[in-house]
């Protein structure tokens, strides 16, 4: 009773109602896969009518393109929609406003994205309310009750590292315990861990990066956190590697959470771990081709995202920049949302031969002689040209030529010999501004 008082008191100061909807989510979760997609089929089509008759930017579109959205049958019928971008939505912003803009409670939503390039779009409460009430969803199958305690390992988007008043308040109302992750340095690190120790803190949740680099320290000062019930990862890319020491040394299984704010998006992994079940009443989410071409399942492609609940800033067919997979088999969890595999993280994170060939960083992250390496504890990529690869190592111990030789060879391999490979030992590697970690830096671009 305390913790839905709790919430109430939270969607009042933050405009929400997620107390509301974070019910609705998890009991339509297990509605039969033909409920959920009449359902979405029945918000796409009212969102695509909205969106005509209450925006400049679409009503003009579609004319154009000769799209009449009354009479829309299937889902295919949307793919005469260009895909939308970054940059079609900036030169377009406020034309992409509804006329009633005002009545749905609309609020920045500001994101940088992989390449720091700032975007601004605006969401509805409804967006909001979706977004968060997702990701509480995700939580909730390790046993999170709204309202319960939880401690937050992040940074830059997911936590500020200046926290201002209101910040303050809200996280106290939302029982959690602040833990940025900017700058972690051992002292800091070992105060979170009696921190965590002396409340019993049951569900932790943050970047991948920091929940690794946490758990190196429990490692290393021979803690026990097995009081910990559910571990939650989001924002930046949960690596193999990462994923297994995090697992063993706090001894519960992780969610890795995936995320893409402005286009409402939120899926996350269930129990089986086979994949991330997205949330079918708050987008549609389509596989396409480099032109927009919807992919058949289980083949990679670009993550195109409409906005089902932004009503006053429609978001339709918009390319968030990721990559991923889609299956429509059932999964043994018994749920019936849609599921997207083989996530890519983001499209930018590749490396570019010189025969044009683009070779993404999913590729290195199931090199054997890199998730294998107990002795690599990170790595980064730099390519200054089309010939050569840096590969960074941040190391445990020192290793010997044969396994740096294996990274090379595995790598060349891998990229049809087309590219040379140097190795380096570093002290470190930085963070972006943002606070994540950045898998690939190209200090060159082909466009």
């Amino acid at each position: 009773m305390l913790n839905k008082t709790r919430f109430k008191i939270i969607d009042l100061y933050s405009k929400t109602n997620v107390h509301e909807v974070f019910d609705n989510c998890i009991n339509e979760e297990y509605l039969s896969r033909n409920e959920l997609l009449d359902l979405q089929f029945m918000k796409l089509r009212k969102l695509l009518i909205r969106a005509y008759q209450t925006t400049k930017y679409y009503k003009k579109l579609f004319d154009e393109i000769g799209f009449i959205p009354h009479r829309i049958h299937d889902f295919n019928d949307i793919n005469i929609i260009p895909i939308q971008t970054k940059q079609n939505i900036k030169n377009n912003f406020e034309n992409i406003k509804s006329f009633d803009f005002n009545n749905y409670e609309p609020r920045k939503n500001r994101t940088s994205g992989s390449t720091g390039e700032p975007f601004e779009i605006y969401i509805s409460r409804l967006t909001h309310t979706y977004l968060r009430a997702l990701n509480y969803a995700a939580w909730h199958q390790s046993g999170y009750k709204l309202g319960d305690q939880y401690a937050s390992f992040s940074g830059g988007s997911l936590l500020p590292g200046s926290i201002g008043l209101k910040q303050k308040i809200y996280m106290k109302l939302q029982n959690c315990i602040q833990l940025p992750s900017y700058h972690l340095g051992k002292e800091y690190f070992l105060k979170y861990l009696r921190i965590l120790q002396t409340k019993q803190t049951k569900y932790i949740y943050g970047y991948a990066s920091a929940l690794s680099d946490f758990s190196k320290e429990i490692k290393d000062n021979n803690l026990d956190f097995r009081f910990v019930k559910g571990l939650f990862s989001s924002s930046d890319m949960l690596y193999p590697a990462q994923r297994k020491l995090i697992e063993e040394v706090i001894g519960t299984k992780i969610t890795d959470i995936y995320g893409n704010p402005e286009s409402g998006l939120i899926s996350y992994e269930c129990n089986e771990h086979s994949g991330y079940h997205y949330g079918m009443l708050n987008s549609y989410v389509e596989i396409t081709d480099e032109a927009g071409k919807n992919l058949e399942q289980g083949n990679q492609g670009k993550v195109v995202v409409t906005s089902l609940n932004s009503e006053c800033f429609p978001i339709i067919r918009y390319d968030n920049g990721d990559i991923a997979s889609m299956t429509n088999e059932n999964c043994s969890c018994g749920r019936g949302l849609i599921k997207l595999t083989n996530l890519g993280g983001r499209s930018r994170d590749y490396v570019i031969l010189r025969n044009g060939q683009h070779i993404h960083g999913a590729f290195f992250n199931h090199l054997s002689s890199i998730y294998k390496a107990n002795w690599l504890n990170r790595y980064h990529i730099i390519q200054n040209n089309q010939d050569e690869l840096i590969f960074q190592c941040l190391v445990n111990r020192k290793p010997t030529e044969e396994e740096l030789n294996s990274i090379k060879n595995e790598i060349k391999t891998g990229t049809g010999n087309l590219i040379r490979i140097e190795t380096q030992i570093v002290d470190d590697i930085p963070v972006t501004k943002m606070g994540k970690y950045k898998l690939i830096s190209r200090e060159f671009d082909t466009n």
